[in-house]
């Protein structure tokens, strides 16, 4: 059997486990408005401007929620030679029942979860070949050839009608096939968005 006609290979766990499966208690909200270092920042000044995309609380269903904390998310450069880290500051929620205190990190579109990268770097890295480290752009590439049937099952049983028929006649057994087939409806930034997409319809599965 030739190695193209081989199915690709599942992705890492970490890709697949969703809050629900993990009984995470709050977890991330991504804003998908919010694909500007700028508006972020201008956002941060302001405890309510973010509190709406955690309002009610998502566990318990409560009305308060408390500005909790910030936390401190590094966004590394493409080559650690290139460009100096970038310290981006996260807003936290809490909320005020004290039956459920679930604890929400509001993050950014533009900022890539788990990657410590901004998604602009990520893009440049797996789409438009820009050098990084030999092992991490092994590993991003890796998770981008692996399979996309959850990603696909999710889009397709959740997402609004024009996604799901783009992916009924699209072919896309890679992430990396995934992308080409949803770049037409989403748009730029595409590996922002669609990983915002991905965890507002299964909170916790992640695109790379």
């Amino acid at each position: 059997m030739s190695a193209r006609t081989l199915p690709p290979p599942l992705p890492p766990v970490c890709l697949t486990r969703t809050y629900l499966s993990r009984g995470v208690k709050g977890g991330t909200v991504i804003a998908e408005d919010v694909l500007d270092p700028e508006i972020h920042r201008r956002r941060l000044l302001d405890p309510d401007a973010y509190r709406q995309q955690v309002s009610p609380c998502r566990r318990c269903g409560g009305a308060i929620l408390h500005a909790h904390c910030f936390r401190q998310r590094q966004l590394r450069p493409a080559r650690s030679e290139s460009e100096p880290t970038v310290v981006v500051a996260i807003r936290l929620y809490r909320c005020a029942s004290r039956s459920c205190g679930a604890v929400f990190t509001v993050l950014p579109a533009f900022v890539a979860r788990h990657l410590w990268r901004a998604w602009e770097t990520v893009t440049a890295v797996t789409r438009r070949g820009l050098p990084a480290p030999k092992t991490t752009k092994r590993r991003w590439l890796a998770r981008l050839s692996s399979d996309a049937r959850q990603l696909v099952e999710t889009f397709t049983s959740a997402a609004e009608q024009r996604v799901r028929d783009v992916l009924s006649k699209a072919h896309a057994p890679t992430r990396h096939d995934f992308l080409d087939a949803l770049e037409p409806v989403v748009g730029r930034p595409l590996l922002a968005l669609v990983a915002a997409w991905i965890h507002r319809l299964s909170a916790g599965l992640r695109l790379m």
